[in-house]
């Protein structure tokens, strides 16, 4: 029989909050981000139980969002009045919430850290309300004095080609990740369509259930699927119900201490959530870099660590599989081997549930504490993706105390890359993945991913209405094109 471990970290409580400010009067004096964080907290601090928590807090992490706080930590301690010996402040990334909660997992294991609380929050959504009516709200003044740590580095999301071409907009991105998959596993435009409004039926289902998400509609497919006023096409084959959503007044808290101080301190048994395993991985920065565009092998090597450790993930009770586009969780299925006609969220994800930028994994995450007090003894997976495609963490959870003291597991991977051609290449190349970008009058631009025969890639795009016609009609995937310093055609 095992012994115990005193020091396991134990997730005890969580709280989230969700604003949805209406009218001129609640849009003026609606929370900003440092307020929305902080009523998280005292949610979370409360869900711990009867215990003195927040004397015992001696650290407050961060997940990075928009704001330009160097320690919003800080701020939301004093907030909260919590006076902790530790401050992080992380980077950006989608997959920042499970590798930092398992950076403070590791470190509680260790005796570093006695009790931690993991938040984040944005007001997006009213602070867009408010520039509507001209209204400027003073930035918080921030304590000369904190010493704040940070955590991860920074987020590579294109060079200047990339910016200037529209390749580092990960709406543009993801749906020419899409178009690379489509041509992949042989589908036609139709049913690659079909596939995507299928997949994100099933997340808006869940999002009907979730008291926090911003759209409680329940899309249908037919209904994601469409192009119409109130759901435009933004990146083809992607309308607006096929995209993350950070347009959000949220905000969400985590905390974490060990099992002993849990005993210590009285938390119930039903209350505790273990962190069992945690994995990240990379995967080139660019899809210029990936070998294979529609593909992502740093999460198949991930997925494949998981995998041994607690066996087939299709088993695993309670999946979150992170939904920034329907490509990323159409990959993430198949890399994992996940059935795509179960629930693969226990949220309604980042179209549907909404979440401020770096944490819808995070929301997940509390999501994901919640059903397992539910469902004792059962697991949670949970991912974080961030970049494109490019930053991975998965996570696995459960009620049952682990087996094996808890550390992160950074998984390499020996994978082929590609190299980036010169910006201002011309001549014959292949045409690897395609999106048209759409503004509110209609077709922007074409964006391509383009080959050049040495094996070479870069960003192309057209403004040619034909060819951005015939890339929503035809498959143009695959097909020879001609560059001339940028600018592609058919």
């Amino acid at each position: 029989m095992i012994e115990p471990d005193p020091r396991a970290p134990v997730i005890i409580g969580v709280g989230q909050v969700a604003r949805h400010p209406v009218g001129d009067n609640e849009v003026r004096n609606a929370a900003d981000s440092v307020t929305l964080m902080a009523e998280a907290v005292e949610l979370a601090l409360a869900d711990c139980g009867s215990g003195d928590w927040r004397a015992r807090v001696d650290t407050m992490a961060v997940v990075g969002g928009l704001w330009r706080y160097r320690d919003p930590a800080a701020l939301v301690a004093s907030e909260c009045g919590i006076e902790p010996s530790r401050t992080v402040h992380s980077s950006f990334g989608g997959q920042m919430p499970i590798h930092l909660l398992g950076a403070l997992s590791d470190r509680v294991h260790s005796g570093e850290i006695d009790v931690a609380v993991l938040t984040c929050g944005e007001n997006n959504l009213s602070r867009r309300a408010q520039r509507k009516l001209g209204i400027e709200v003073a930035r918080r003044i921030e304590p000369g004095t904190s010493r704040v740590e940070n955590f991860g580095p920074p987020l590579d999301m294109g060079d200047a080609t990339a910016v200037e071409r529209g390749a580092e907009l990960p709406r543009n991105s993801y749906a020419i990740f899409d178009s690379a998959l489509r041509y992949r596993n042989g589908e036609t435009l139709e049913e690659s369509r079909d596939r995507s409004a299928a997949l994100w039926a099933g997340y808006a289902a869940v999002a009907v259930d979730n008291p926090h998400a911003a759209d409680r509609k329940g899309m249908t497919a037919a209904q994601i699927r469409g192009a119409r006023a109130d759901n435009r096409f933004v990146s083809w084959p992607y309308t607006k119900a096929m995209c993350a959503n950070n347009n959000v007044d949220h905000g969400g808290a985590i905390v974490i201490t060990s099992d002993e101080t849990a005993d210590r301190l009285g938390v119930s048994e039903d209350q505790r959530v273990y962190p069992q395993h945690c994995v990240v991985s990379n995967d080139t920065a660019s899809l210029i870099g990936r070998y294979e565009v529609a593909s992502a092998p740093g999460l198949a090597a991930a997925g494949a660590v998981l995998q041994s450790m607690i066996g087939d993930l299709n088993d695993v009770e309670h999946l979150d599989l992170y939904s920034c586009f329907p490509s990323m969780a159409a990959l993430t299925a198949e890399v994992l081997g996940i059935d795509t006609d179960r629930a693969l969220t226990v949220t309604g994800g980042l179209a549907f549930a909404g979440a401020p930028l770096n944490f819808a994994a995070g929301e997940s995450l509390i999501g994901m504490v919640r059903r397992l007090r539910d469902d004792p003894g059962a697991w949670g997976l949970v991912q974080g993706n961030g970049g494109h495609a490019s930053k991975h963490a998965l996570a696995a959870y459960s009620t049952s105390r682990p087996c094996e003291p808890h550390r992160i597991r950074t998984v390499e991977h020996n994978s082929p890359v590609r190299q980036a051609a010169d910006p201002d290449t011309s001549g014959g190349a292949t045409l690897d993945g395609v999106t048209v970008e759409y503004d509110r009058q209609g077709p922007l631009r074409a964006v391509g991913l383009v080959r050049f025969g040495d094996g070479t890639r870069t960003w192309a795009t057209s403004t040619d209405q034909n060819l951005m016609r015939a890339c929503t009609e035809v498959e143009c995937v695959g097909q020879p094109i001609e560059v001339t310093s940028g600018t592609f055609s058919l």
